[in-house]
C-alpha cells in the first residue's frame, strides 16, 4: 500500500479542523438508535475525531484507515481497534458489525459506490454516512474548481463579481504554468452530492445547521501549515506561488471590499444518511 497524503498532514489534521459539535454527535447517534445500532466499523477512522466521541456514549467502534500515522494519533488518544486497510477490502467478514460509518470520505474516493457496497457486506443493518450539504458556491471554490460560474454566487453585486473574477483567472494561469488542472489538485465535493442522487439513501437526516465566519487569512495560515491533502500535491514552487497569490489577493480584499465581502458567513448544513445494507447488495 502506497504512503497515503494523509500520512504528511496528521500532525496538524486536529489542529486546523473543528471539533466535532454537540448538534451532529446528537444527531448522528440518534440515526444509529433508531436504527438500532451500537457496533460499528468507521472507514477512514483518521485521527479519531468521530469515533472516539461515539466509544465515549457507549458504542462499539473499529476504526480502518489507509493513513498509519492518523491511526497513529487515534491510538494515542485511546482507542484501540484500529486496521491499515482500504475501505474497498475491508478485513472483516460478512456481517461483522450493526453498521459501517464514514465521514467526509466519499469526496476522495475514485469509486464511492464499490467502497458502499464492501461496507454492505460486513454491516448487518445499514451503512451510514456524515456529509455536507452544499447548497451555495462561494468565492474560495471558484478559485480552485474552474467548474462553478460566477454568475451562480448570490449577494454580490457586479463589481465584486468583477473582483473575484479577475482573482479566479489569476490562480488559473499559476495552474497552467505548471501543467495541472484543479482537478487533479483539489477534492470532488461533488461526489456526496452525486451519491445522494444515484442512489437515493433509505432514511435522510439534517443534524446540525450552524454559521461560520472564516476569512482569507485563517485559509492562508492552514494552507502554509499543510493541513490540506491537496498541498501535497502541488510542486513546491507552485504552492509557494499559490500562497503569494493569497496574500495577494486578502491585501486586495482589506482595500477593495468591504467588510462583507471580506468575511461573509459561511452556511454549514451536515446530514447523516442511512443505507439499508441488504438493498445495497442486491441493487
Amino acid at each position: 500500500m502506497a504512503t497515503p497524503v494523509f500520512d504528511q498532514i496528521a500532525d496538524v489534521y486536529d489542529e486546523t479542523r473543528r471539533g466535532l459539535d454537540e448538534a451532529t454527535l446528537k444527531g448522528i447517534k440518534d440515526m444509529l438508535t433508531k436504527h438500532g445500532c451500537n457496533s460499528l466499523l468507521e472507514i477512514g477512522v483518521g485521527t479519531g475525531r468521530i469515533a472516539l466521541p461515539l466509544i465515549k456514549s457507549g458504542y462499539e467502534v473499529t476504526g480502518v484507515d489507509i493513513s498509519r500515522r492518523m491511526m497513529e494519533k487515534a491510538r494515542a488518544k485511546g482507542m484501540r481497534s484500529l486496521f491499515l486497510a482500504e475501505g474497498s477490502n475491508a478485513p472483516f467478514r460478512e456481517r461483522s458489525f450493526d453498521a459501517t460509518f464514514m465521514a467526509h470520505v466519499f469526496h476522495l474516493l475514485d469509486n464511492p459506490l464499490s467502497v458502499m457496497i464492501e461496507a454492505a457486506r460486513v454491516s448487518r443493518l445499514g451503512v451510514f454516512a456524515l456529509v455536507r450539504k452544499r447548497t451555495e458556491t462561494r468565492p474560495w471554490s471558484l478559485f480552485y474548481s474552474g467548474d462553478d460560474s460566477i454568475d451562480k454566487m448570490s449577494g454580490y453585486d457586479g463589481d465584486t463579481r468583477k473582483f473575484f473574477e479577475e482573482r479566479r483567472d489569476r490562480y488559473r494561469k499559476i495552474f497552467e504554468k505548471y501543467g495541472k488542472n484543479p482537478s487533479q489538485i483539489f477534492p470532488n465535493w461533488r461526489k456526496e452530492q452525486e451519491i445522494l442522487d444515484t442512489h437515493p439513501p433509505d432514511d435522510l437526516k439534517i443534524v446540525s445547521d450552524t454559521v461560520v465566519m472564516e476569512n482569507v487569512e485563517d485559509r492562508i495560515a492552514r494552507f502554509e501549515k499543510g493541513s490540506y491533502s491537496s498541498v501535497f500535491r502541488m510542486p513546491v514552487e507552485m504552492r509557494k506561488e499559490i500562497v503569494e497569490e493569497m496574500r495577494s489577493y486578502s491585501s486586495a480584499l482589506r482595500s477593495t471590499l468591504n467588510k462583507e465581502a471580506r468575511m461573509r458567513p459561511r452556511h454549514e448544513v451536515y446530514q447523516v444518511a442511512m443505507w439499508n445494507s441488504n438493498r445495497l447488495l442486491t441493487a
